[in-house]
Parts: C-alpha cells; sequence; structure tokens
C-alpha cells in the first residue's frame, strides 16, 4: 500500500504495518524516519478482514479473539499529514467486557531514499531512541546531518525505549479511539540542507478545477483519478510562495523535478496556471548561476532534481541541486510562453523573463559546447553518487541504441531535444516581440536554421522517421524510437514529413494497441520489460498524440490516443509511469511493469493532455482568441466548464468534428480551427 502527501509517504502493508527489511517505510525529507511499525494487542497480531487505499489514507478492518465470534472490531486509519497518524477505533462487538493493552512498536533506520532505492545498507551514524519528558522521541545524527521523530498518543499512554503502550476498556457494545501521532522534527542546529517541500493543504488544488463530462465514463474516470492523483503530488516551496509545484512520482520521485515538473505543468494548464507558475518560479530560483562539475550546475542551466537528504549531501554528493539534464534548459522557456498564452499576467511573465533569456544562452552556449548548433551531453565526465550518463527523458544507461543493440558512445544530441531547443527559440522570440525585450529576429532565424539542420542530419528516408541521436562522432543513431514523434509536438519537421513519421510510429512495430514502444520492436536492444528500450511510457505516447493532433495526423493521433484511454481503464483508471510493451493481440491486457512509480506526476497529466489536443485548444488570450478544432474519436462527446484563460472562463462542448456550443468570457473570441502561422 501507498499512501502520499507531498514529499511524505507511506510504504506499508495492507494492515498498515511497516515490516523492516525491504522499502516500507514512513518517508520525509528523503529520509525514512519509521523503518518498522507494528501495532499489538496484548501481544497478538489483529486478524484482518479488509483493508482499502486512497491518496493520503490506508484504512484496515481487523478482528481480535475468536475467528469465528470475535470480540473486538478494530477500524485502524493510517493517514499521511505532515506527519503519520494513526487513528484506531475499537468497538467491543459483545455484552461483555474488554480490557487490553495497545502495543505500538516503532523504530528508525534513518535511511536516504536512495540507498533505500539501491539496496544498500544503512550509513553509520548516532541513531538514538527512548523516552524523554514521556515522549518517545527517535534521533540521528551524522556529521552536521541530524534528523527525528516524535510519538506521542492522544490518550494516556507509557512510552517505552521501543514504543508506546495504551490500555484500554471497553464495556458491553462499547466503542473508544486512539490517536498516534509520528511527527518529523526539525531541528534547528542542524544545517540548511535545501528547499522545504512539504505538503500542500488536502483540498486547497482541487477547489476550482473545470468541471469534466464525456459520454465515456471511463474516461471520466480516469479524468477524476487524474486530477486527484495530481492533487496527492503537489508540494508548497516554502522558499518562494505558497504557488503550488508539483513533484515527480511516487515512491521514489517526491521532489521537484525540472523536465517531469515542466511537461506535468504544461499539460496540466487546463486544469491550473498556478501550478506551472509555481514550478517556474521555483526552478527560476534556482538557475544554474556557475560551473561546478559534481552537481553539472553551467550558468542558466535548469535544475534536474531538488533533494534534501543525506546521500546528496555528502563529501561524494551532488548537493541537494542537481542540474544533469539536457531537456528541462528548453522546456522551460517552452512552457514560459505557453503559460503567456494560456493567460498569466504580464508582471507574472516578466518577472521570468531574464530567466528564460539566460535559459536560452545555455543552449547556445554550454549546452552546445562545439558550437555545432545541436545541443548535447557527455563531454564532462559524472560525478557524484546519483549522476547520470545519459540526460534526456530515457535516462538510463543502456537507453541510446543503435539499431543493432550496441549502446551509442557520447556525445549525445537527441533529436527530441533538438526539436525542443527549436520550440524554445520560437517562444523567447515571442516573449521578446510581445515585451519588447530584444530583437527577436536573430532567435526566429536561429530556429529555422536548426529545424533544417534537423532534417539534414537526423532525416532516415528509408524509415521515414527521424534517428534516435547523433553520437559522439556525429553519425545517426538510426533507430525508431518516440523520441522522433517528440518533434511533432514541437512543431520542428518540415510539413512533408508529418504523414510519413505518423506512419512510421503507428507500425506494428511500435504501436502496440494501447500505446506506443519507446523502442521499436525490431531493434536488436528490444526488450518490452525494460525501463527504456521497448516499454510504453503514457506520458510519451500522449505527448506524440498530441503532436500529430497539432500537425495536421489527427485519424493517428485519435487512434493513439484511444489506446491510451483503454489502457487507463485497464489499470482502474490510473495512467502508470510505464507498462510493458507487449502487443495487445497477445495478452489482451496491457502487461504491468513491475517496478513502475504510481502514481506518477506527467503520467497522470497525460490525460489532460489527451483531452485538450483532442480538443485542438490552443489558447492565444495575449491576442484575444482561442483556437479550438475538435478532433475526438468517433462516439465521444466532451463537455468542460470553466477552464481558466487568463481573467476569462471558456465552456465547450464537442462531438465528433463538431464544435457544439461555445462560451467564452473575459474578452476573449473564439477561433474555430487550428492557429495559422
Amino acid at each position: 500500500m501507498t499512501a502520499l502527501a507531498g514529499s511524505h509517504f507511506l510504504l506499508c502493508t495492507p494492515e498498515g504495518e511497516i515490516l523492516p527489511g525491504g522499502s516500507h517505510g514512513f518517508y520525509a525529507g528523503d529520509t525514512r524516519l519509521v523503518s518498522e511499525l507494528r501495532v499489538r494487542v496484548d501481544g497478538h497480531a489483529a486478524r484482518l478482514i479488509d483493508s482499502r487505499m486512497e491518496d493520503r489514507l490506508v484504512q484496515s478492518l481487523a478482528t481480535v479473539g475468536d475467528p469465528v465470534r470475535p470480540h473486538v472490531l478494530i477500524d485502524r486509519r493510517t493517514r499521511v499529514e505532515d506527519g503519520l497518524i494513526i487513528e484506531m477505533e475499537f468497538e467491543n462487538l459483545t455484552a461483555d467486557p474488554y480490557a487490553a493493552t495497545i502495543e505500538l512498536t516503532l523504530a528508525s533506520d534513518f535511511a536516504d531514499v536512495f540507498d533505500v532505492k539501491r539496496g544498500v545498507a544503512p550509513r553509520a551514524g548516532f541513531i538514538g531512541s527512548g523516552p524523554i519528558d514521556g515522549i518517545l522521541m527517535l534521533s540521528y545524527e551524522s556529521g552536521g546531518f541530524r534528523r527525528g521523530l516524535r510519538a506521542t498518543c492522544d490518550q494516556p499512554y507509557v512510552a517505552l525505549r521501543d514504543g508506546l503502550h495504551v490500555p484500554i476498556e471497553l464495556t458491553g457494545r462499547a466503542r473508544a479511539t486512539i490517536r498516534f501521532e509520528l511527527t518529523p522534527i526539525a531541528d534547528p542546529a542542524a544545517p540548511t540542507t535545501g528547499p522545504k517541500q512539504v505538503p500542500l493543504a488536502p483540498g486547497r488544488w482541487e477547489r476550482g478545477l473545470p468541471r469534466f463530462r464525456s459520454s465515456w465514463p471511463t474516461l471520466d474516470h480516469i479524468w477524476e483519478r487524474s486530477c486527484s492523483d495530481l492533487a496527492s503530488l503537489l508540494l508548497a516551496d516554502d522558499e518562494q510562495s505558497d504557488r503550488p509545484i508539483v513533484a515527480a512520482g511516487s515512491p521514489w520521485f517526491m521532489a521537484l523535478f525540472g523536465r517531469d515538473s515542466l511537461i506535468t505543468s504544461w499539460s496540466a494548464l487546463p486544469l491550473d496556471h498556478g501550478l506551472a507558475l509555481g514550478t517556474l518560479e521555483a526552478l527560476a530560483a534556482r538557475q544554474g548561476t556557475r560551473h561546478v562539475p559534481e552537481s553539472a550546475e553551467e550558468p542558466g542551466r535548469i535544475l534536474h532534481e531538488l533533494r534534501s537528504g543525506e546521500v546528496v549531501l555528502r563529501p561524494d554528493g551532488w548537493g541537494a541541486v542537481y542540474y544533469g539534464s539536457v531537456d528541462a534548459t528548453p522546456l522551460f522557456v517552452m512552457t514560459l510562453a505557453e503559460l503567456w498564452r494560456w493567460g498569466a499576467t504580464p508582471e507574472q511573465i516578466q518577472a521570468l523573463l531574464p530567466a528564460a533569456e539566460r535559459a536560452v544562452g545555455w543552449l547556445q552556449g554550454d549546452g552546445d559546447p562545439d558550437g555545432d548548433g545541436f545541443v548535447e551531453y557527455g563531454r564532462t565526465g559524472a560525478h557524484g553518487v546519483a549522476s547520470l550518463t545519459n540526460q534526456g527523458w530515457k535516462d538510463s544507461d543502456d537507453a541510446i541504441r543503435h539499431p543493432d543493440g550496441s549502446l551509442a558512445t557520447g556525445p549525445i544530441a537527441l533529436v527530441e531535444v533538438q526539436g525542443y531547443a527549436v520550440a524554445a527559440y520560437r517562444a523567447l522570440a515571442d516573449l521578446r516581440e510581445a515585451f519588447d525585450t530584444g530583437d527577436p529576429t536573430p532567435l526566429r532565424e536561429r530556429a529555422d536554421a536548426l529545424l533544417a539542420a534537423i532534417d539534414a542530419a537526423f532525416w532516415m528516408p528509408e524509415e521515414g522517421c527521424h534517428a534516435l541521436a547523433l553520437d559522439g562522432e556525429k553519425r545517426p543513431v538510426r533507430s525508431v524510437s518516440t523520441n522522433a514523434g517528440h518533434l511533432l509536438w514541437c512543431e520542428a519537421v518540415l510539413p512533408e514529413r508529418v504523414a510519413p513519421i505518423a506512419e512510421r510510429l503507428m507500425a506494428s512495430d511500435m504501436f502496440t494497441g494501447y500505446g506506443l514502444r519507446t523502442l521499436s520492436s525490431s531493434n536488436g536492444g528490444f526488450n518490452p520489460l525494460s525501463y527504456h528500450c521497448g516499454s510504453v511510457w503514457p506520458h510519451d505516447s500522449a505527448l506524440v498524440a498530441a503532436g500529430m493532433f497539432r500537425s495536421g495526423a489527427t485519424e493517428a493521433g485519435a487512434r493513439l490516443a484511444t489506446g491510451l484511454i483503454e489502457a487507463g481503464v485497464a489499470f482502474g483508471g490510473r495512467p502508470p509511469e510505464l507498462f510493458g510493451g507487449f502487443s495487445r493481440r497477445r495478452f489482451g491486457t496491457p502487461v504491468s511493469y513491475p517496478t513502475s512509480c504510481s502514481p506518477q506526476a506527467w503520467a497522470s497529466a497525460s490525460t489532460i493532455l489527451l483531452v485538450r489536443s483532442m480538443l485542438g485548444l490552443r489558447p492565444d488570450v495575449p491576442n484575444g482568441l482561442v483556437h479550438v478544432d475538435p478532433q475526438l474519436p468517433p462516439g465521444l462527446r466532451i463537455e468542460m466548464t470553466g477552464v481558466q484563460l487568463g481573467r476569462g472562463r471558456l465552456d465547450l462542448r464537442a462531438h465528433g468534428t463538431n464544435l457544439e456550443a461555445v462560451r467564452v468570457s473575459g474578452d476573449l473570441a473564439v477561433h474555430r480551427g487550428a492557429p495559422t502561422s
């Protein structure tokens, strides 16, 4: 079971127990604060009869006594908030009195989340545990790094070295409730270890979201679940503002990420502008300012991930902020311009324009060290415990392969990153023109030149598709992959390439019936259960589908979107981080990936992206327009109300290619059809 609230999360059994020896635990600030938690009644475990899980809650029902004629029913609710709350209601099912001692056993290894994920034994450090003034305190110190936990109960209790004992007495048919609180301790003597990424208050973000209804009840369910999952992944960055930011995913990525958080907030703009704004502000505040090889920091570069645990703060770590991403920087500029088009205020955009200028400076400088116009990575050695060999979204060590399956050697120029750079140059050019902050012409010329260079260097006529990358000798890595489809999303392809790309990606070696394999099944390195070499990632396929709709390949886009929605149905309404790249015909249902994160932010946001893409919803609030060009699959009707567009709102209803009803406020006009360049 997984329950989460922002950067705090719980992995436990259906009873709510935390068992030692694996990945179970209550985590906060990238540290496992509870590695063992057991509740016993007079030394005996209760007998589980039912359990359920919600975003922040694990609830179980259990009995005590004879299994045929149980004496007591226990309703146990374990909830993640700023700490871990365990509420237990005891109901005497008989007329006889009942008395017992409730024994809560606790332990902590204070392991770093990176160590737990890698299966590394906990570090040497001082762990203390015991009652202080009647309160159970667990603490850890290693050098200047400190973490702690306080355990209390709302009823009279005895604090022991390893837990709390609480006596209860019930008359016949009576009920009683006890509440344990496990609270992380912020040690004021500890050094500042990075940003405060804390859970957002429950329900705060969900209020005010637009209303969504469709003729497919399953799509309605996926939409609602996606909104709920996104809400559970939101953090408040106390160092910047009270606007939300989004963590990448549960359980191992409960922190601000550059690429993941930007794509998520870009995709989720129909829900909320504040998510994109908060994410951009948090990233701009930590934009690179100097050259630091250990953390891959470079001036203008946008971070890859933000952490606060012990591993990254060790002498061989990279510090709280790691910058090893080649695509977060152009995505930052793209997202800022998209937020502007959706109606952020001029003041909000202007405040972030200097960061966008610095980001484009990185694309033209450190991001292109040999000056050939392509953004690449891999010219400097990896540093630190979590440094990445590959720095695109497919960042596993084996992700970049030639058609025979052999690994490409760097420096690597990924095809989709070049498309992101084209979009970033155009985006900043538009912003310069609108805000009169510089000459947009050089950026537009650079975008056009890069688009032509992409076609010349990456296009594979025999495949009807672009190559995955260029290797260290500037040779195309001639593998068919989803990376090429991202060029459609960025509008970074020649018009005559659109139809061949869409056709190639929807061929049977790529399209499983549920989504696109990250790598063609004809590739020598294909594995349907690999992380990046043949599995299906909903966000990846959704970006390609969005590109198909944007570029006019609407039939392929609708087919791909339908497959992704059907996959979401099979996973109970929650699109996972990834799933197996097996053909739909083989098993008749998508196959789970063994260690897929769930929920995952950009997987949840993929549903929102698919809907806005099928509706052809492309606002241009600065120019007073809202472009709507519905291309819904047969039989699908969608109605959305209350979509925020600057100071205005949009309500619409569409069926197939028909815009049946539309209403817009805030001095905006609706344009039926796609934007014209």
